[in-house]
């Protein structure tokens, strides 16, 4: 009985004036999520230790409510039994989306502020098969891909050129 809407937004490209010469290189890494470089000047966004932190310690609390999970009162389902379970799990998803949602607007920020025409990203299709080959928590816990996505889509906004390298 219930009527759910899905609202589609579509949005056209904002007018700036950018200076097609003049380019971004960005670096996505372990330590600093995002290491830019424009011209001379070397701006970090985020730390590696913040997003890492808030991702295991939502991890940890997700394995403590699953191994208590199992001393919950039965007799009402399963779906009742694993409530937080489910919660802790979208918890985590919601929590790495924000960040890069934050990560890379004030990358695509930065290149207007400088009117940087180009965005390139340094060595990312060899951080992307190393993710994919080594099983360390560090790299299981980056998302590269999700990040130069969501780049994608806040460059073409504002008619910056992604460059991926």
């Amino acid at each position: 009985g219930k009527i759910s809407l899905l609202a589609v937004f579509s949005f056209d490209k904002q007018v700036v004036k950018l200076d097609a010469d003049k380019q971004c290189v960005a670096e996505l890494d372990i330590n600093v999520p995002i290491k830019a470089t424009i011209g001379k000047k070397e701006i970090t966004i985020g730390t590696g230790e913040e997003f890492l932190h808030g991702r295991l310690s939502i991890q940890n609390a997700l394995r403590r409510v699953q191994t208590s999970a199992r001393f919950n009162r039965g007799g009402r389902g399963r779906d009742q039994k694993m409530q937080a379970v489910d919660r802790f799990t979208l918890a985590e998803h919601n929590y790495v989306e924000q960040k890069l949602h934050v990560y890379t607007y004030k990358l695509v920020d930065l290149c207007v502020k400088f009117k940087c025409g180009k965005l390139v990203l340094k060595k990312q299709i060899e951080k992307e098969e190393e993710a994919k080959k080594d099983e360390q928590y560090l790299l299981r816990n980056w998302s590269y891909y999700g990040m130069k996505e969501k780049l994608q889509y806040k460059c073409n906004k504002y008619g910056i050129e992604l460059i991926v390298e």
